[in-house]
């Protein structure tokens, strides 16, 4: 749990603030994705379609996916929320999966196509939960996210960035508890 922690001492107010958000999810939104992106097999790269916003910041965009799971009593007919988070690319973290927003691209679509890319799920997109800024750890510059939920629907065997990314399902109730302790600690 080391790599969580240290992600979530880092992000405790975006984290408390995209909880309540999540709390929020209605079961009933979706955009079918299979509308949205086509599956790819590589990762789109380069900066010469990235979007910045007046302010000069880059424009990011991603998805919290989630899923429900019946809990483990088996005389509950109760549904878990989990989170899918994914390893950094340096294999220091956990985070959501996002990117560049590109302009030849929809908000939504550049979301779906990072998740894709990133974690190697499809499933429901959802309303945008909103906007943070923040400051990249790996160069000096400002990165302006947009989230959206994403109901995750079928979980790929291959994905194009599986040989640098591993993810990992975890509660959302469990995620929330110890953003709380750790809120707590400072």
């Amino acid at each position: 749990m080391r790599g969580i922690s240290g992600f979530l001492t880092n992000f405790p107010p975006f984290i408390n603030f995209l909880f309540s958000l999540l709390e929020r999810i209605p079961v009933k939104l979706p955009m079918q994705i299979e509308k949205m992106v086509s599956r790819v097999s590589y990762s789109r790269t380069g900066r010469h379609l990235q979007r910045y916003n007046n302010r000069g910041f880059r424009l990011v965009v991603g998805c919290i996916p989630y899923r429900y799971r019946k809990t483990e009593d088996a005389t509950s007919n109760d549904e878990v929320i989990e989170v899918l988070v994914i390893s950094a690319q340096n294999g220091k973290g956990v985070l959501f999966p996002k990117g560049g927003w590109e302009k030849d691209e929809s908000m939504e679509r550049a979301a779906i196509r990072e998740t894709l890319e990133e974690a190697g799920v499809l499933g429901n997109i959802e309303f945008k939960l909103g906007k943070w800024s923040y400051k990249s750890k790996r160069q000096s510059i400002f990165h302006e996210a947009h989230m959206f939920p994403l109901l995750v629907k079928e979980e790929l065997d291959h994905w194009p960035e599986k040989n640098i990314r591993q993810r990992k399902w975890v509660c959302f109730f469990c995620c929330k508890k110890l953003i709380t302790l750790i809120g707590h600690e400072k």
